[in-house]
């Protein structure tokens, strides 16, 4: 089936991302936001006991999200920050409360690896859809990105892009791959450095709006598919163009750059495309058709 001959309008798709209620899914809260200095000391951790780098979370934490730690496996240390409260005795004779701040090191954390599914049918993610008429492998190698492990210890982080390397990675335990997928293709593809000088008035491009635009070419993709994440994606952008002025300015300037990007990752993963050179070969079609 053709992407092309049943593609919704994305005129009206575009706009109903700036107009329709959105909502940010949870799945961006489903963790613990760990400090830059206890990611690190978790990072170093990992590889020194070449435990894959994954989001991290305590036994709880993990239990909560379906899944439990293997038996055997050792916790990582993070610093915990501890407040104690006690009273001292001034020399006037009064007593005057004071609380001190200090931190402790414990070990109650573990990664994703360390951990496994506590119902193997149901491992903790949101099962990913068929989709016959896209095939991500395939986008990815005509579009030359590569899809690498994701090495990152914030599980609320979905994804991310290495533009100018023209790399990806998707969190396994991501709420919605496909939309993650769409959007981290989309920062390879509009802003690395070369991509930027595309820009309509040859400026630079905040983070608000590299990540509304990521997020429509997202948007466009799964909507154009039949893919879940409609309302989230709506949210996500909502909630980074935040005034009305900043949002007119998105339709204006961001809106042809859009509609390329979602159209190439489309083309570029289309499996018809992939047969079309085959359709008169009866072999070929026996071949997918499984016979």
């Amino acid at each position: 089936m053709s992407i092309k001959t049943n593609r919704p309008d994305w005129g009206k798709l575009f706009a109903s991302i700036l107009t329709e209620p959105g909502r940010l899914g949870e799945h961006y809260r489903l963790f613990h936001r760990y400090s830059l200095g206890n990611q690190l000391l978790a990072v170093v951790q990992m590889e020194e006991r070449g435990i894959p780098i994954g989001p991290i979370a305590s036994f709880n934490g993990w239990k909560k999200l379906g899944r439990r730690v293997k038996k055997g496996e050792k916790a990582l240390a993070l610093w915990m920050p501890v407040v104690k409260t006690e009273r001292i005795e001034k020399e006037d004779g009064t007593e005057e409360e004071v609380t001190k701040r200090f931190f402790i090191m414990k070990n109650h954390w573990f990664a994703l690896a360390q951990t496994e599914p506590i119902d193997p049918e149901n491992p903790g993610t949101i099962p990913t859809p068929e989709t016959p008429e896209w095939d991500r492998a395939t986008a990815l190698a005509n579009l030359g990105i590569t899809e690498v492990p994701f090495e990152h210890p914030d599980g609320n982080c979905q994804g991310f892009a290495r533009p100018n390397k023209m790399q990806i990675a998707i969190n396994p335990l991501a709420a919605f791959p496909w939309k993650t997928a769409f959007h981290e293709m989309a920062h390879c593809l509009l802003h690395g450095k070369q991509a930027e000088a595309a820009f309509v008035d040859g400026g630079v491009i905040d983070t608000s709006i590299e990540e509304a635009e990521a997020e429509s070419v997202a948007y466009l993709c799964c909507a154009t598919l039949g893919l879940p994440g409609l309302e989230e994606a709506r949210g996500y952008v909502q909630s980074w163009l935040g005034s009305s002025a900043k949002a007119e300015e998105f339709v204006k300037k961001s809106a042809a750059r859009v509609f390329a990007a979602a159209d190439k990752i489309l083309k570029a993963g289309q499996s018809y495309c992939k047969e079309a050179a085959h359709e008169d070969d009866p072999e070929r079609e026996e071949v997918r058709h499984g016979v």
